[in-house]
């Protein structure tokens, strides 16, 4: 039983009697060596000595440093006594604390050492992660932050088609994320044996951290291909410039329309929005790694690269954005001085290369795309519509105007290889 202090001696050291009250509840204990768990083996464990008087009980198999219990043997003449206070004894464990090295999770193969996807039995290599994993957070801040992602040029692809994609069109895979063996094995033969890792995580760590409302459970990161260095089979003669796209959804549709149609060339000012975010990527269903897109151009840049005797046409909204204020009058000039036609009375047929400008439902038009066509000698095609209606969407409108001048020089293309097969055969 530990000593009391005189109540004098703790006025003496302005102790509160509250702390003299609980002072006998510590004194009479004596500190307990924590150990690891990775370091105890119950197998390894010294028999009790149940005959020993004193409360003591040694480990001499590991040398560790001696762990006391409190116990009173009432009698060890009988052998009863002696098994059942022997099970007692071997039921208690000492008290552990759970390292950090000992609390990761192991990987099941040597992913993260060699980048090997499949071995030579044919079987996944990859690394099991946990719930509330460290791992999952530092892979998933380096894509989702926008300054990593710029940094390393990654891009995240959520779902098997996008992901199919992107291994057909030979982008470089870092790593996928998976919650079922059975959505890895459908991309098996796509799947490169070397360079890349394989990581499988809860289902709700990879809910968390999707972009999408329901994740189809799997994920992809690769490097961001130079689009620019796509090869296009047979492309059709038409540039489409985007002015000032900043709805991601609204880009992802411009895309898939101008793969439908057969584009040769997309260009996107610097005020769109990263073609390479996640809604850009599901609205456009895989058209990224089918287009030549050159991102963030300048008007300068823009001249410099769209081929010479272009015919200029803008997908008119009626609206327009300037920085500049009260310039009204010079800008209804400046849209005045471009003629504006049906696009189904428009002769796409005469053009040698079309350049297609469409704007933002927000922005609208930029005033340097209205200089360029006027100076060129472009026009606005108009889409006439019925029930009072202002405008189509972005989209919407980009296909009404992109496969009519796919038909007509369709059309002409295949007049001309009639003409030929006849003068051939004459």
């Amino acid at each position: 039983m530990a000593k009391l202090f005189p109540l004098s001696l703790c006025k003496a050291f302005s102790v509160s009697k509250q702390q003299v009250r609980s002072l006998p509840r510590w004194a009479h204990r004596r500190p307990v060596k924590v150990i690891a768990a990775d370091e105890y083996d119950i197998k390894n464990d010294a028999e009790i000595n149940i005959q020993q008087q004193t409360s003591s009980v040694e480990k001499r198999s590991t040398g560790y440093s001696k762990i006391q219990w409190k116990h009173t043997v009432k009698s060890a003449k009988s052998d009863d006594v002696v098994k059942e206070t022997r099970r007692k004894f071997k039921s208690v464990k000492p008290l552990t604390i759970v390292s950090s090295a000992s609390s990761r999770a192991k990987p099941t193969g040597t992913a993260d050492m060699l980048e090997t996807i499949i071995d030579g039995d044919g079987n996944f290599i990859y690394t099991k992660m946990g719930n509330n994993d460290f791992r999952i957070a530092k892979l998933m801040a380096e894509i989702k932050s926008k300054r990593e992602k710029e940094k390393n040029d990654l891009m995240l692809l959520e779902g098997k088609r996008l992901i199919t994609e992107a291994l057909l069109s030979g982008c470089k895979l870092e790593y996928i994320l998976f919650s079922r063996v059975s959505d890895v094995e459908d991309l098996r033969r796509y799947l490169p044996k070397l360079g890349a890792k394989l990581y499988k995580m809860p289902y709700r760590e990879m809910q968390v951290w999707s972009d999408l409302t329901t994740n189809p459970g799997i994920m992809g990161v690769f490097k961001i291909p130079d689009s620019e260095l796509v090869v296009l089979k047979n492309p059709l003669p038409l540039t489409v410039i985007c002015d000032n796209v900043r709805e991601p959804n609204n880009l992802g549709a411009i895309l898939r329309t101008c793969s439908g149609v057969g584009c040769e060339n997309i260009l996107l000012t610097t005020g769109c929005v990263n073609i390479w975010a996640t809604k850009v990527l599901r609205g456009s269903s895989g058209a990224h790694f089918k287009l030549r897109i050159s991102r963030k151009m300048t008007w300068l840049k823009i001249r410099e690269q769209i081929p010479a005797n272009s015919t200029i046409f803008i997908a008119d909204n009626n609206t327009i954005s300037t920085q500049e204020v009260g310039v009204e009058k010079q800008l209804k000039d400046l849209i005045d001085s471009v003629p504006v036609v049906p696009y189904f009375s428009a002769d796409f047929k005469r053009a040698s290369h079309i350049v297609l400008i469409i704007g933002g439902e927000t922005e609208g038009i930029s005033e340097e795309s209205y200089k360029m066509a006027s100076e060129l000698g472009g026009a606005r095609l108009n889409i006439p519509l019925s029930n009072g209606l202002d405008s189509l969407n972005t989209g919407t409108a980009l296909g009404v105007l992109a496969f009519e001048i796919k038909r007509q020089l369709t059309v002409v293309n295949a007049s001309f290889k009639e003409k030929m097969a006849v003068n051939c055969n004459a």
